[in-house]
C-alpha cells in the first residue's frame, strides 16, 4: 500500500476519526477476548490476529472512495471487505460499541451522530454537475441592426405598404 494513500488517515479529519474508533474498537475487543495473547511490543498492543484484522481495515478506510463524506459503516453502500473480514469487523464492532461509551465517551456520542447521517451516493454513481452553457457575446448593437426599408416592417406586421 503506498504511503501517500495511507496519509490520507492522518490528513482528512473523518478518515482520522474513523481511524481512531476503529482502533479502539478493536483494542476494548481484543484485551477482552484474548488477554494472554496481547503482545507488548505493539503499538496497539493487541494480539496477532486482531493486529492483522485491524491492518486490513486501516487499509481498506484509507481506500475508502467517499474520503471526507464517509458514511459509518452500517450504513456504507460499498462492501470493501471481504466476507471473512466482514463478520470479523461486524462481531467486533458489535462487541466493543456498546462498551465504547464508558472508555470513549466523546468517540461513541461522535459515532452514534454520525450513524444518523444518511449514506451519500457512490462516488461513481454521482451525477456530474452540468457544465456551464456556452455564453454568447452580447450583439453590438451597432452591428447587428439591419435597415429595414419601411416596406419590410410594414410586411413583418401584417400590413401593406403605401
Amino acid at each position: 500500500m503506498s504511503q501517500d494513500r495511507m496519509r490520507r488517515l492522518e490528513e482528512l479529519p473523518r478518515l482520522r476519526g474513523e481511524t481512531e474508533t476503529i482502533r479502539a474498537m478493536v483494542r476494548l475487543y481484543c484485551w477482552a477476548h484474548h488477554p494472554n495473547d496481547v503482545n507488548p511490543d505493539d503499538p496497539d498492543r493487541v494480539c496477532p490476529a486482531c493486529r492483522s484484522f485491524l491492518d486490513y481495515a486501516l487499509k481498506r478506510l484509507a481506500c475508502c472512495p467517499y474520503g471526507e463524506e464517509k458514511p459509518v459503516c452500517e450504513k456504507c453502500r460499498i462492501h470493501c471487505y471481504k466476507p471473512a473480514e466482514r463478520e470479523t469487523a461486524r462481531e467486533v464492532m458489535r462487541w466493543a460499541g456498546p462498551r465504547l461509551i464508558w472508555r470513549h465517551p466523546v468517540m461513541a456520542v461522535r459515532h452514534v451522530f454520525d450513524s444518523m447521517r444518511p449514506a451519500p451516493e457512490k462516488p461513481r454513481n454521482r451525477a456530474k454537475p452540468a457544465a456551464a452553457p456556452a455564453v454568447k457575446p452580447a450583439p453590438d448593437a451597432k452591428t447587428d441592426v439591419k435597415a429595414e426599408t419601411p416596406a419590410a416592417e410594414a410586411s413583418k406586421n401584417g400590413r401593406t405598404a403605401d
